[in-house]
């Protein structure tokens, strides 16, 4: 096994565990079953990059998930505004209204 492949693995093992709620005891299926996601992961590719058409994969994002774009986050919102806010303070100041 590589060590980019055990690498992968290992990753995928443990958000596993993490999403089944840390349990004790279970690593090992954790880990068979990010094994067998490898495995499918890699005969897709394969059979993508030699031309053939690709069987369905195991694991398949919903049509949703495909389109869905990622979302700025809620901070790059708020800043802007803040700004604005601070430069009229200032102005405001000037004419004696309060903040």
């Amino acid at each position: 096994m590589t060590d980019a492949r055990r690498e992968w693995i290992s990753k995928r093992a443990y958000t596993l565990w993490e999403e089944a709620g840390r349990p004790h005891g279970r690593d090992g299926e954790h880990w068979q079953q990010a094994e067998r996601e490898r495995d499918e992961f890699e005969r897709v590719a394969l059979a993508t990059h030699e031309g053939k058409k690709a069987a369905k994969p195991v694991i398949e994002l919903s049509r949703a998930a495909k389109a869905a774009k990622p979302k700025k986050a809620v901070a790059d919102k708020a800043t802007p505004a803040k700004a604005k806010v601070k430069a009229k303070a200032p102005v405001e100041a000037a004419r004696g209204e309060p903040h």
